[in-house]
């Protein structure tokens, strides 16, 4: 009998042990999914309140729209050259280039921006302060945009002249 009653009580020793903790790896696992199904939920109402805003998006789009191409058209208004500067710079058929090989104007055989070779017939445009040379056709529309050199990106307008120090 007392073999008896030491088996009970070792069993007895044994249920106590695992009562003390019940499910605590449990619990941390379903703590841990509630709060990532609390994030994902928040998440997908967010996203849908913005979606179906009526009107809201398309209206900032046409917004955004309207002010980009005003920004364009001032940008190019204020700094591409106008179109009596353009015409100012001067023309030249490239085989009159090539009989002033000396200057600084033909130093190369072709155009930069179309990367096509000159042919004696091409009409080019003699950007004035640095001497690069490029077909009209393909300069003109980069100087309404923008007033520098495609190759050195100096500026062909003139420089203000400087004002004198006032002492």
């Amino acid at each position: 009998m007392t073999g008896n009653t030491t088996m009970v009580a070792a069993d007895s020793g044994d249920d106590s042990g695992e009562q003390e903790n019940p499910g605590g790896f449990g619990y941390s696992i379903g703590f841990s999914i509630g709060i990532l199904l609390i994030l994902v939920v928040v998440t997908y109402f967010s996203y849908v309140c913005v979606k179906t805003r009526p009107g809201n998006a398309s209206r900032r789009r046409a917004v955004t729209a309207a002010e980009d191409d005003d920004e364009e058209r001032m940008s190019r208004r204020r700094l591409g050259l106008d179109e009596a500067t353009l015409e100012s710079y001067p023309k030249l058929v490239y085989s009159q280039a090539k009989q002033h090989e000396g200057d600084s104007a033909v130093s190369s055989s072709g155009c930069s921006i179309c990367l096509a070779d000159y042919k004696d017939a091409d009409i080019l445009r003699l950007l004035p302060d640095c001497g690069h040379l490029f077909h009209s056709k393909c300069v003109d529309p980069w100087l309404r945009l923008r007033p520098t050199c495609p190759i050195c990106r100096n500026s062909p307008l003139p420089s203000p002249l400087p004002s004198p120090l006032v002492r």
